[in-house]
């Protein structure tokens, strides 16, 4: 980064380079700290209460919502200078892939210019540069230019089951939505993600013995091999479409002809289309095996988040922004999903990924580099200022 992109950025965010890094890390460091994987709902609503105090002191109005078996969704509500206007949702989440304890062999830690720890960059860091930007904006007595409503999920790790209502009712009436998930590694915004549906493919046979009656057996582990390799062509990877079979189980013992077996199933899809041409060819898998059984059924999906001419609209928006603080931003896409894509249904344009650079999502690396943190600090001012 220049020296002129450095200081266009402090004059935005009134604070040196060195300041603003220490800002957020001061704000992320006790949330990583805070282990908060997916169902626990004790950590959780521990986090999402700390984040609460944080943005009640900054004048913002919260709204709680307990989901029992998953912790607790925080909606907040910061009003803007023109409340004519319709507001912005921002959205992100705290739960994380990361199991209790992991902190102990991946602490937080800043080292060689990346700070660490568990879901440091999927998501944390990225709704702190919100909550940094709100207190920068409040701390000179501005507001943001729209109102915007923040929703802090607690399980978009495992579908949005407990927030995907409140994702819709956050959407209505709203002009755009902003996602500070992690950006793309050259530090790119999201403006395209896969859609991603999972199922589970279920198969009954008939158990016999291996070697004294196997012609009364039924395979299910057979037919599953088969049914495996027929899933797989559903693919169409110039479409965008990959499949894969993540798990796969069945039998007793070696010598137990299987009665039944089990394969987990990935599916994404780059539009709404193909996910429903790939649904149709799973629901009508047919037995090859003579007496076999298939049972599938579709256990999660997320739509596509397409790029639209208001998400382009709003990307460029972005874009002119970054450029004034010295920065080319540019757009990408990804295979991963996210409540952008859900909250995109209700025909908002989104621009995600505007989390900070980093590496390591879901990993024992995952880490930020804090070098970014002035930049993403800076831009999220600015969004809030002028959409």
């Amino acid at each position: 980064m220049t020296r002129d992109a450095h200081t266009r950025i402090e004059g935005v965010t009134g604070l040196s380079h060195d300041d603003a890094i220490a800002r957020v890390l001061r704000r992320v460091r006790p949330w990583v700290e805070i282990e908060t994987p997916s169902r626990n709902e004790m950590a959780i609503t521990a986090l999402s209460e700390r984040i609460e105090g944080e943005l009640h002191a900054l004048g913002a109005t919260c709204d709680a919502m307990p989901a029992p078996g998953f912790g607790r969704n925080l909606a907040a509500v910061v009003h803007g200078r023109e409340p004519h206007l319709e507001p912005i949702v921002v959205l992100g989440h705290i739960d994380t892939v990361h199991p209790l304890g992991t902190l102990h062999h991946q602490p937080y830690d800043v080292v060689d210019g990346r700070a660490t720890g568990p879901g440091i960059f999927d998501m944390k860091a990225g709704i702190a540069v919100v909550i940094e930007a709100i207190a920068l904006l409040v701390g000179r007595g501005a507001r943001p230019r729209r109102t915007v409503r923040l929703l802090v999920t607690c399980d978009e790790e495992i579908g949005s089951h407990a927030s995907h209502a409140l994702i819709r009712e956050a959407a209505q009436g709203a002009a755009a939505a902003l996602v500070p998930e992690p950006s793309l590694p050259d530090g790119s915004v999201k403006t395209r993600r896969k859609g991603v549906s999972t199922y589970r493919l279920n198969v009954a046979g008939r158990a016999a013995h291996a070697g004294v009656d196997p012609e009364r057996a039924i395979s299910a582990v057979a037919e599953l091999a088969h049914q495996i390799l027929a899933v797989l062509d559903a693919a169409d990877h110039t479409r965008g479409t990959t499949i894969n079979v993540g798990m796969v189980a069945g039998g007793t013992a070696s010598n137990v002809v299987p009665a039944s077996a089990t394969a987990s199933i990935d599916v994404r899809f780059a539009t709404a289309d193909e996910g429903e041409r790939v649904h149709a060819v799973l629901t009508a898998l047919a037995p090859k095996l003579p007496g076999a059984a298939l049972h599938i059924e579709r256990t999660e999906t997320r739509p596509p988040l397409v790029r639209t001419d208001g998400v382009a609209r709003l990307f460029e928006h972005a874009r002119t922004q970054a450029a004034e603080l010295g920065v080319s931003l540019g757009e990408g896409a990804t295979g991963g999903g996210s409540d952008g894509s859900l909250i995109a249904l209700y025909g908002l344009p989104v621009l995600d990924g505007l989390g900070p650079r980093g590496g390591g999502a879901h990993a024992a690396d995952e880490h930020i580099l804090i070098e970014d943190l002035p930049f993403r600090l800076a831009l999220f001012c600015r969004l809030l200022e002028t959409l």
